[in-house]
């Protein structure tokens, strides 16, 4: 991993050089495996229209280097916006969804750098022609929704009523097909389809920000969407202190904070953050220290401990816990710094 890890930072490192003299050109720069791997699954999909291959693009991450992957297509079609940020793992998706017609579609990946391509490389994907029993359609309403563990999206399922069997299983990577299942429940089989060849089904959101792969399969085809489940920011905050009364005589000494943060329907992401800060009243400066702040758990709490210090001004102060996302949402409550 090293090595490869190594290998990454040396071609970037030339191309970028090449770039910025002007003699790279993207089509003179395909990559080798172990600097982009570009895969496509399945490698041949149905031609009929809405059939998806999920295009893969897998680099090793480089430290302090901000890198996306843009994908481009001849056949075929990609999503509007269609550049992706890898993740953690170096990885980035887009979907291709097939033509009508059989073909022979190519899609190509570019890292860049800002507007520049370091590298490139292109996968083929195959449109062979679809039978009439193995048609699928899948569609997601809406795309997107908050991840506040109560919205949900209807999937519906659109197979070809003279088939064989009526009965279409779904599954997904996140989310749940029942409501507040823990554990979630991510399979959902032998859902019928009705006389219109239509299977419907409802996915809940889940409590953490995440984007899933949602799968419909039925007669041996399958059709996948993504959802994008956004964060849930609260649209209430609660601020409680213990003790009020604070002696600056020791670096010890201190306030435990629990900021609580509802919403109006389902609850708040977890993980989500609150920023702290405290003022005194009389000059209206800052002083101390927050220290062991958390982010939101299950229950909305975020914690945090504030230490004046020795040098705290004393008399009233004002500590504020705001949530970065939604300025409007703060709290504040007034601590009072002693001898």
């Amino acid at each position: 991993m090293t090595a490869v890890r190594a290998s990454l930072i040396s071609v970037i490192a030339s191309l970028a050089v090449c770039a910025a003299s002007g003699c790279y050109s993207p089509n003179k720069v395909i990559a080798p495996d172990e600097v982009l791997l570009l895969t496509a699954t399945p490698e041949t999909i149905a031609a009929n229209g809405f059939s998806t291959s999920r295009i893969t693009a897998k680099i090793n991450p480089v430290a302090n280097r901000v890198l996306t992957i843009a994908f481009s297509n001849a056949g075929g079609t990609l999503p509007s916006n269609a550049t992706r940020t890898p993740d953690g793992n170096g990885e980035a998706s887009v979907f291709l969804t097939s033509e009508a017609v059989p073909k022979t579609a190519t899609v190509t990946a570019e890292v860049k750098e800002g507007a520049t391509v370091l590298v490139s490389r292109t996968v083929i994907v195959t449109f062979e022609r679809a039978s009439a029993d193995s048609v699928l359609r899948l569609i997601v309403t809406p795309g997107e929704v908050e991840a506040d563990g109560a919205s949900s999206v209807e999937l519906r399922a659109e197979s070809n009523p003279a088939a064989a069997s009526r009965m279409v299983s779904f599954v997904t990577t996140d989310g749940s097909f029942v409501r507040n299942a823990n554990p979630a429940q991510l399979t959902l089989n032998n859902v019928a389809a009705g006389a219109d060849g239509v299977a419907r089904v409802q996915l809940f959101a889940p409590v953490t920000p995440s984007t899933a792969l949602v799968t419909a399969t039925a007669n041996g085809f399958s059709a996948s969407q993504t959802i994008t489940f956004t964060l849930a920011a609260p649209d209430f905050i609660s601020l409680t202190a213990t003790p009020l009364q604070i002696s600056r005589a020791s670096e010890n000494n201190r306030t435990d904070l629990t900021a609580t943060l509802t919403r109006t329907i389902g609850v708040v992401s977890r993980n989500t953050r609150v920023d702290f800060s405290i003022v005194n009243d009389a000059s209206g400066q800052p002083f101390g220290r927050f220290q062991s702040i958390t982010r939101s758990d299950a229950a909305g709490a975020v914690t945090a401990q504030f230490v004046p210090g020795t040098a705290a001004p004393l008399g009233l102060a004002t500590i504020t816990a705001q949530v970065p996302d939604k300025p409007g949402v703060l709290a504040r409550i007034k601590v009072n710094i002693v001898n």
